[in-house]
C-alpha cells in the first residue's frame, strides 16, 4: 500500500545501506586497499554511495508500495514516537558535530565566540532564544512587503559587497597568497594576450577570457580585481536570495534563510576565499536563481531550456566542473519532469534524456571551441580537450596534492549529505510509478524537481570537499543546503504551527513528521543566523585592516624606484604587483604554487632566462625554492650558479628577490 510514511521508511533504510556502505569502505582495512588500488577512495566510495542510495530508495519505495497493510507509522502515536526519536538523535549529532568542529583538517572555529564560551552556556542561551522563537511562530505570523524583502535583501548584498572588498590581500598568510596568484596569474596571462598553452594553462578554468573585457575597462590592475570579484561576489549572493524568495513564499522563512545563507562570509572570515569564495559558487548560484525562477512563474518552454544551457555553457568556460554540475543539475530536472507525468510514454523519456545529454555535451564543446578561438586568436594553437580539462584528469593533483581523508567522527558534511539525499529522495519520491496518487499536480511536483536539481548540484560540487576534507571547503554546499532546509521546513510550517499533543489524535503520521522535521529545521536556521549576528562584529577590526590599499601601492612604488621598468619578473607575488606598476613580466607561465603539477614549466622559464640572455629578474614568494624542489636539477644549478641575490623586497611576511648577473 502507498503511504506517504513509506516514504520516510524507504529513505531511512536507503540512508543507513549507503551510510553503512561508505563506512565500511573507508574503514575496512580490505575494501579500502581495494578501492584505492583502483583510484581516489574519498571519491570512488562517494560516487558510489550516491548512486547506491538511489538505486536503494526506489528499490524500497517499490517493495513497500506492494505491502497491503498501512503502515503503523501512519498513527498519530507511533509516528509521534518515531519522530521524537529522530529528532532527538539528530540534535545529539547536530552537538557531537559542534563539539568536535575544532577537529577537523584547517579548522580555525577555535577562534569562534561559540567555541570560547563554556558548552552549557552556549547551549543554555540557544535554548532560551529557541523558546521564544517557537513561541513567536506558533502564534504570529509575518508578513512583508515585496518592496521591504527586495531592500533587505539588497542591504544584505551590500554588507557581502563590503565584506568582499580586501585590497591588502597580502595582509594574509602563505598560502592564502599562494591560493591569490594560482587564480590572479591566469587573469594577468590573458590580460596580455597570453593563449592557453601546457606551459601557460589555468588550474581554476578559463575565467580570465570573461574577466578580460571589464579588466581591461576598470585598468587591469590588482584593486580592480579584487573589485571585479566584489561584484562577482556580490552577485552570487544575490542570486541565492533571489533563488530564496522565488521558491519561498513564507517571509520568516525568507528573512532567517537570508541572512543564514550570508553566514560564510559575514560571520566565518573577511574577504575572499580564492578556492571558493565567490569563483566555485557564482553559477551554482545564478543556476539556482534561473530554476527557482522557472518554477515560481512557470516558464518552462524551449526558449527557458535553451537559456538554461547557455549557463551551463558560461559556467564550463568559467569553472569546467562547477558548469558541469550545473548541467547535470539542469538535465536532472527536466528529466525528472518528464518522469512526474503518468501520462508521460517511455520513448518521451528516453528522447527527454538524449536531448539534455546532447544539451550537456554541446555546452562542454561551445566552452572548449571558445577557449580554442581565444587561443588561435592570440597566436596559439589548438591545445585540444585534455588540456582543457587540466588539471582534473591529473591523478597527482586529485590524489597526491589536494585529497584529506574524510573526518571519521560527527562531522558536519555528515549532515550535509544526509539532507541532499533527503531532497533527492523527495524528488524521486514524484516519479509516476511510486507517487501515491495517480494524478500530477504541477504545484507538488515542480518544488519537487528544483529540490531534486538542487542537489543533483550540489552533490556534485560536493566533491570539491569531498577530495579535500578542509573545514572551509564544505561551504560550498552552504548555500543550497540552507535553500532545501526552507523549502522543506515550509511544507511542514502549517502542522508546526497548529501541532498540539492533547490534539494529536487530529493529525496523519505525515503532518506530525513534518512537523518535527520542520521544528529541526527552524532551530538549525535559528542557530545559523545567531552565530551570524554574534560573529560578524568580531570580524569588525580585521575587515578593516583588509580595506587598506595604500601600503600595498607604497610597496609597488617601493619595487618601482629600485629595479628597471618591466624587468622580467615570474612567481608569487610577481603578477599582482606588476599590475599595480602597470608593468609587463615578459613571462606568461602556469602559476608556480602549482608547479608540482607541471614542473616543466619551471624548465620553460630558465630556458627562456637562458636563450634571451636576462641581464636581471625579479622572482616572487619562495619561487626560486619551487623551482629547485620541482624543475630540472641541472637548469636550477645552472641559473643559481649564473645569478645571485641583489636585493629582497619584504611586505607582510612575503619575500621577493631581484637577481642579477654575478
Amino acid at each position: 500500500m502507498k503511504t506517504s510514511t513509506n516514504k520516510i521508511l524507504s529513505f531511512l533504510l536507503s540512508l543507513a545501506l549507503s551510510f553503512g556502505f561508505a563506512v565500511c569502505c573507508l574503514q575496512v582495512p580490505a575494501l579500502s586497499n581495494a578501492i584505492s588500488s583502483k583510484g581516489n577512495i574519498n571519491l570512488l566510495t562517494y560516487a558510489i554511495a550516491v548512486i547506491l542510495f538511489c538505486l536503494a530508495y526506489v528499490l524500497f519505495s517499490l517493495l513497500l508500495a506492494h505491502l497491503k497493510k498501512p503502515s503503523v507509522l501512519d498513527k498519530p502515536y507511533p509516528a509521534t514516537i518515531a519522530a521524537m526519536i529522530l529528532s532527538a538523535v539528530n540534535i545529539l549529532f547536530l552537538i557531537r558535530m559542534f563539539q568536535l568542529e575544532t577537529e577537523v583538517y584547517g579548522s580555525v572555529s577555535v577562534r569562534y565566540i561559540w567555541h570560547i564560551i563554556p558548552l552549557w552556556l552556549a547551549a543554555a542561551a540557544l535554548l532560551l532564544e529557541a523558546v521564544f522563537f517557537f513561541s513567536f511562530i506558533k502564534k504570529s505570523s509575518v508578513s512583508v512587503k515585496p518592496s521591504a524583502m527586495i531592500a533587505f535583501y539588497g542591504m544584505l548584498t551590500l554588507l557581502i559587497g563590503y565584506n568582499f572588498y580586501t585590497p591588502e590581500v597580502f595582509l594574509r598568510n602563505e598560502p592564502d597568497r599562494l591560493h591569490m596568484n594560482a587564480y590572479f596569474n591566469s587573469i594577468y596571462n590573458v590580460l596580455h594576450g597570453s593563449p592557453y598553452t601546457e606551459n601557460t594553462t589555468s588550474i581554476y578554468g578559463h575565467y580570465g577570457i570573461l574577466y578580460k573585457l571589464p579588466m581591461k575597462l576598470l585598468g587591469g590592475d590588482l584593486i580592480d580585481f579584487i573589485l571585479l570579484n566584489t561584484l562577482v561576489g556580490a552577485l552570487s549572493f544575490l542570486a541565492a536570495f533571489l533563488a530564496l524568495h522565488f521558491i519561498v513564499k513564507n517571509d520568516l522563512l525568507r528573512i532567517i534563510g537570508a541572512v543564514a545563507l550570508s553566514f560564510p562570509v559575514l560571520a566565518m572570515r573577511s574577504g575572499i576565499y580564492w578556492q571558493l569564495w565567490p569563483h566555485r559558487v557564482l553559477f551554482m548560484c545564478l543556476m539556482l536563481c534561473y530554476m527557482a525562477f522557472c518554477v515560481r512563474y512557470k516558464k518552462l518552454n524551449r526558449l527557458s531550456c535553451i537559456l538554461g544551457y547557455g549557463i551551463v555553457f558560461l559556467g564550463i568556460l568559467w569553472n569546467t566542473e562547477s558548469g558541469l554540475f550545473c548541467g547535470a543539475a539542469w538535465a536532472g530536472f527536466w528529466i525528472l519532469k518528464s518522469l512526474c507525468r503518468k501520462e508521460t510514454k517511455i520513448f518521451y523519456v528516453i528522447r527527454t534524456a538524449f536531448l539534455h545529454v546532447s544539451g550537456i555535451v554541446l555546452s562542454f564543446l561551445g566552452a572548449w571551441g571558445t577557449v580554442e578561438i581565444y587561443n588561435l586568436a592570440n597566436g596559439g594553437t589548438i591545445m585540444g580537450i585534455r588540456e582543457f580539462l587540466f588539471p582534473l584528469l591529473q591523478s597527482s593533483y586529485m590524489d597526491d596534492l589536494l585529497r584529506v581523508d574524510l573526518p571519521d567522527f560527527a562531522s558536519a558534511y555528515m549532515s550535509v549529505i544526509a539532507l541532499l539525499f533527503l531532497a533527492c529522495a523527495w524528488g524521486i519520491s514524484h516519479m509516476w510509478f511510486l507517487r501515491r496518487s495517480g494524478s500530477a499536480d504541477s504545484k507538488e511536483y515542480l518544488p519537487a524537481c528544483f529540490a531534486f536539481a538542487a542537489a543533483v548540484l550540489s552533490l556534485g560540487q560536493i566533491t570539491y570537499f569531498i577530495n579535500r576534507a578542509a573545514y572551509h571547503n564544505l561551504e560550498i554546499a552552504h548555500i543550497p543546503c540552507i535553500l532545501l532546509l526552507c523549502l522543506l521546513a515550509e511544507g511542514g510550517m502549517k502542522a508546526f504551527r497548529s501541532f498540539r499533543f492533547k490534539n494529536l489524535n487530529q493529525f496523519k503520521g505525515m503532518d506530525i513528521f513534518r512537523c518535527f522535521f520542520t521544528g529541526t529545521a527552524l532551530l538549525i536556521l535559528m542557530t545559523v543566523c545567531t552565530g551570524n549576528l554574534i560573529q560578524y562584529g568580531q570580524n569588525t577590526a580585521l575587515r578593516e585592516e583588509l580595506h587598506n590599499k595604500q601600503e600595498i601601492n607604497d610597496f609597488a612604488a617601493h619595487i618601482a624606484a629600485n629595479i628597471p621598468e618591466n624587468t622580467y619578473a615570474f612567481g608569487i607575488g610577481v603578477p599582482e604587483i606588476y599590475s599595480i606598476l602597470r608593468w609587463d613580466t615578459s613571462c606568461y607561465t602556469l602559476d608556480l604554487p602549482d608547479l608540482s603539477l607541471r614542473p616543466e614549466a619551471g624548465d620553460h622559464i630558465m630556458d627562456d632566462i637562458r636563450e634571451k640572455q636576462i641581464p636581471a629578474f625579479l622572482a616572487g614568494e619562495g619561487t626560486i625554492s619551487r623551482m629547485e624542489k620541482y624543475s630540472s636539477k641541472e637548469k636550477s644549478k645552472w641559473l643559481l650558479d649564473t645569478y645571485q641575490v641583489s636585493q629582497t623586497f619584504e611586505f607582510k611576511g612575503a619575500v621577493l628577490q631581484y637577481y642579477t648577473l654575478k
